[in-house]
């Protein structure tokens, strides 16, 4: 593994020159494939088009064309390309854990980032790691940018635009093979209608057996069934009005909570659960975006409705006997209305957009714990507890931004938004007759600032200050405290963006200090072994942290990438009385923030060679690795090894026809996925449990264009 490290840091550094070898995978939207170097990136990531390169933000974007090559299928996967990214995997399909620079998520928490797809912004956590399948580009801002995303953008905003209706036929079928029996395929289509409107229709299916062995069950435990629709009417009955009605289902059948007891960096397989595991998920999306062009303004409207279902049934001690196990439903309805008015003119020395939000949210959830026949003797299982809650929020927003051209060269960004999240919990338990009801406001004002240079080459320089906000929250029957407090941090961030060798070579890189209040924190009560709860038990805490990000076009045809984050975390001051009761007792003050890498890199490699005709082989390698000080949870009690994964894959490509061979986890290294630690796993006999990653997997795919 060192001497696969090592080449692809000397051929950074042979695309880089002199220059710090610390390159980004850029989109290949960017990229013109040709000697003239690469081209500009407009994106939508402040809600207006933009440059890229004009942004006084770390922003990273992502085309179709890179997406497809690089083998990204999901958000999980954005992880290959996006420094500073990581993302957890949890106990059953759609439940993760995010991590961006630093900032992170507590197992059963808000994400630290917003996600919108189609100017809808997703507001559950299991809405987050969807498959990603006819995608036009991918946008990820890092820093807070609740300004104009709102709650729980505090580490950042992926923008993810699909594509739409064009003017002409177009449709394409794709399938795919690998191993675990595991099969895809997917198809779209897309149709004017007249010469006002248009359709687009895309649907996916996926049925994969499973590569991760349950000695006990004598089965695999990591299977996966999916079905996924999606459809848009653009219509657009004058020059100035567009109506997109847009809608999606996913479907999801999974394997779930297949741990395994023991300590951090062990092997993983077999898995020796008596129980298999069952992880459902359904998605249902349905949108209204209008749009008028006024002339000097565009006002949009987009109201939004969503569904979420999540179910999982799961053994609780992950051993041979049947003890016990678990179910937990999850349903979501949610309604979002967002209201904007923008500036037309791009070249204007003041544009601005202002907006209002709107989000209605509708949640229930029913969690059970029962007692098996191996722990009680009897034939049928007996009901443990029962906790059943309803969550009733609203949320408001109002928001807005100016950018200012003091000269040609400096300009000025403000933006400012103001919050206020209602939220209302009932609680139902088998332990109390009468329901009980909490609620809380949250509110919290957030601004951001940003000053920008522009030299005549280019170049850019910026400084930004912003504000990021979590909303607060109620714990479902915990006996610890039923109320946790927002998160609030600031981050104060210098960067640059500069283009050198005729466009061949980009250079991005930021420093950034981000003083965090009142972090969010997992515990578990092990006085009752199910308790399970979020608190605030660390007042104060701080990340510092640096990033630099390359793209590199030496020659014609190849592309070479390489990008690196480097953070430090420390716990400022550390409130011991919160966990008192739970086995996290200590005082932790001075210690590294949980689940944070000291250092991440990235790097690719990729060669196109134009074979005439219209065809090309594309043959790209990847590698990412992530290591230091990481530690599971704030006792910093376990922690895990460096971890280094490789990617492959070799594809021809022509007008019509594609197919490709690949490699994920090429060489089949083991680490652990998650790793809960005894402190706050509840198991049984008090070990830690963890759960492995997915094992090496050669596949093929293919497509057809018509």
């Amino acid at each position: 593994m060192k001497k696969f490290v090592m080449m692809s840091s000397l051929l950074a550094l042979a695309a880089g020159g002199n220059e710090v070898a610390l390159i980004q995978n850029a989109s290949a939207a960017e990229a013109n494939r040709g000697d003239s170097g690469f081209g500009d990136i407009v994106v939508t990531a402040r809600r207006q088009s933009e440059s890229l390169r004009d942004i006084p933000d770390a922003i990273q974007a992502f085309g179709s064309e890179a997406l497809e090559q690089a083998g990204v299928t999901s958000v999980n996967d954005l992880s290959s390309l996006v420094s500073g990214f990581h993302v957890v995997e949890a106990q059953q399909p759609g439940v993760s854990m995010i991590n961006i620079r630093g900032i992170g998520q507590s197992r059963f928490g808000e994400p630290p980032i917003a996600v919108v797809i189609d100017g809808v912004q997703q507001v559950s956590a299991n809405q987050l790691t969807q498959d990603l399948f006819d995608i036009e580009q991918i946008e990820f801002l890092k820093g807070p940018q609740g300004a104009l995303y709102g709650r729980n953008a505090l580490g950042g905003a992926i923008n993810i635009v699909t594509r739409k209706p064009g003017d002409h036929f177009e449709g394409s079928l794709q399938a795919s093979y690998a191993e675990g029996d595991d099969y895809k395929i997917g198809a779209f289509v897309s149709t004017p209608i007249g010469e006002m409107a248009g359709l687009r229709l895309a649907a996916s299916y996926r049925n994969r057996d499973g590569q991760i062995y349950n000695q006990t069950l004598d089965d695999y435990v990591d299977y996966d069934e999916t079905y996924t629709v999606r459809g848009s009417l653009l219509l657009r009955p004058t020059d100035r009005v567009e109506i997109d009605f847009s809608g999606s289902y996913l479907d999801q059948k999974g394997g779930a909570a297949y741990y395994v007891p023991g300590p951090p960096n062990a092997t993983r397989e077999p898995v020796q659960g008596n129980l298999m595991g069952l992880g459902k998920r359904k998605l249902g999306d349905a949108s209204v975006k209008f749009k008028l062009d006024a002339g000097d303004v565009t006002l949009q409207s987009v109201t939004a409705y969503s569904s979420v279902q999540s179910y999982i049934f799961e053994d609780l001690e992950w051993l041979p006997d049947d003890l016990l196990s678990a179910t937990q439903d999850i349903r979501v309805k949610a309604m979002t209305q967002e209201l904007r008015l923008s500036s037309n003119n791009s070249a204007a020395r003041l544009r601005w957009v202002a907006g209002l939000y709107y989000l209605h949210i509708d949640q229930r959830i029913e969690t059970n714990v029962f007692l098996r026949p191996d722990l009680t003797g009897l034939a049928d299982p007996l009901l443990g507890s029962r906790i059943s809650t309803k969550d009733d929020n609203n949320a408001y927003a109002i928001f807005g931004q100016l950018v200012y051209s003091l000269t040609d060269r400096f300009e000025v960004t403000a933006a400012l938004r103001y919050d206020i999240d209602d939220r209302r919990q009932t609680d139902y338990t088998t332990l109390s007759g009468d329901p009980v009801i909490y609620d809380a406001t949250f509110r919290s004002l957030q601004p951001k600032v940003s000053l920008a240079y522009k030299f005549d080459s280019g170049d850019l320089l910026y400084a930004t200050v912003a504000k990021g906000f979590r909303s607060g929250g109620f714990n479902n029957n915990s006996a610890i405290t039923r109320k946790f407090n927002p998160e609030e941090l600031w981050n104060y961030e210098l960067g640059f963006k500069t283009v050198l060798a005729d466009r061949k070579l980009f250079v991005n890189g930021a420093a950034f200090y981000t003083p965090i209040t009142d972090r969010q924190v997992y515990g578990i009560d092990l006085r009752t072994g199910a308790d399970q709860f979020i608190v605030n038990p660390i007042p104060k805490s701080h990340i510092v942290g640096a990033e630099l990000e390359v793209t590199a076009m030496p020659v014609h045809g190849l592309t070479l990438s390489f990008g690196g984050t480097v953070l430090r975390t420390k716990i400022d001051e550390y409130d011991p009385s919160i966990l008192s009761v739970t086995s996290m007792n200590g005082d932790y003050r001075g210690n590294r923030l949980n689940q944070v890498p000291e250092w991440s890199v990235n790097a690719a490699i990729q060669y196109t060679a134009d074979l005439g005709g219209g065809g090309k082989i594309i043959p790209r390698f990847d590698i990412r690795g992530s290591g230091g000080n990481y530690y599971w949870e704030i006792d910093n009690a376990d922690k895990r090894d460096t971890v280094w994964l490789a990617n492959a894959r070799l594809t021809y490509s022509s007008d019509r026809f594609e197919i490709a061979v690949f490699a994920n986890n090429l060489f089949d290294v083991e680490y652990d996925m998650e790793y809960v630690s005894p402190s706050a796993s509840g198991h049984i006999a008090g070990m830690g449990i963890g759960a492995r990653n997915m094992p090496r997997q050669f596949g093929v795919s293919s497509r057809v264009n018509f």
